[in-house]
């Protein structure tokens, strides 16, 4: 078994990220038993003598192979210099950025709100059955909703949102045809 997890401060430096992956694969290979262990004990050789094959080849071609992450930098950490310079200063992302909107579009986004709300209220009570008796359940639905409207309109604007996307939920179910079951007959012979 080819130790990897001896001291090699060469290889990390050259390969800190490829480093890492030798270190875990030959501490799940430790960990590993029977025919899963012998097929990472393979994938261990292989990736310590791949790095081993790259720090020499790198030696041969004269590169410091202390630092050759220093002399060039992944594409990920060029990006990272770049946006952080196009940027400024690197500032920490809010998590509730989006929120910090100014005052006035708050306010207009509640108006709107409260408007479509009392549209749809409008138009529900528009579309009442006319003779419909006291215990009629869609004359209560509408009368539960008229007397929240009067009660607490915050509240019925919540309320709509949340029927709204029950709605939405339900419409792929509502587009497929209600097929009743087929009942079979039973026959009693005489």
């Amino acid at each position: 078994m080819t130790n990897a997890t001896s001291p090699r401060p060469a290889l990390a430096a050259f390969d800190p990220v490829g480093w890492h992956y030798i270190e875990q694969l030959s501490q799940r290979t430790s960990e590993a038993t029977g025919l899963t262990r012998d097929l990472l004990q393979a994938k261990l050789e292989q990736a310590l003598s791949e790095l081993t094959a790259r720090f020499d080849a790198a030696q041969l071609s004269g590169l410091p192979a202390a630092e050759p992450t220093a002399a060039l930098p992944s594409p990920l950490a060029q990006l990272l210099q770049e946006m952080t310079r196009a940027t400024g200063e690197a500032q920490p992302i809010k998590p509730n950025a989006w929120r910090a909107e100014s005052p006035r579009i708050q306010q207009f986004r509640k108006q709107l709100g409260q408007i479509s709300v009392q549209k749809q209220v409008s138009h529900a009570m528009a579309q009442a059955p006319q003779n419909a008796g006291p215990i009629n359940s869609h004359m209560l639905v509408l009368r539960s909703l008229g007397l929240m409207r009067e009660a607490s309109p915050d509240y019925l604007g919540r309320f709509m949102v949340y029927l709204d996307t029950l709605l939405c939920l339900d419409a792929p179910n509502a587009s497929k045809p209600h097929t009743p079951k087929k009942r079979t007959a039973t026959r009693s012979e005489p």
